[in-house]
């Protein structure tokens, strides 16, 4: 998604950029963070089929593959989701949280099994959320 603000040109340009980086380094010297897209009904250019970005299994797993082909390493050591995905209300300036608004979203269980299925592959080292209220 970042650079921000975030279109289809920019969009995975700051993996790019720490590939460029991570140059002529020791890979074992560096602690390399990155992020699985949180859901979106305004991202449709961040997955190969076309579909608006959320956290689901098929997401998640292409999501690693795609930065570890930008990044030019084979693990990452942290991955978070920005926002696991679930209604939360509040989020940029949207009201605050509503019953009425809640929508369908991807259980916790398969996030956390898809999380957990790019950690056992060694993929990824660790896993965070950021961007949680």
């Amino acid at each position: 998604m970042y650079p921000v603000p975030t279109d289809a040109e920019t969009q995975g340009k700051t993996d790019e950029t720490v590939a460029k980086f991570l140059e002529g380094r020791k890979r074992e010297d560096v602690v390399l963070a990155t992020k699985v897209s949180g859901r979106s009904d305004r991202i449709d250019w961040m997955r190969k089929d076309g579909s608006y970005a959320e956290v689901n299994r098929k997401q998640i797993l292409e999501s690693v593959d795609s930065s570890l082909e930008r990044l030019g390493t084979d693990y990452i050591d942290l991955l978070q989701m920005h926002w696991p995905d679930r209604y939360t209300g509040g989020l940029f300036g949207q009201p605050d949280f509503s019953p009425s608004n809640l929508k369908e979203s991807n259980s916790f269980e398969e996030q956390l099994s898809a999380l957990n299925e790019v950690v056992q592959s060694g993929k990824v080292r660790y896993i965070g959320v950021s961007n949680e209220t």
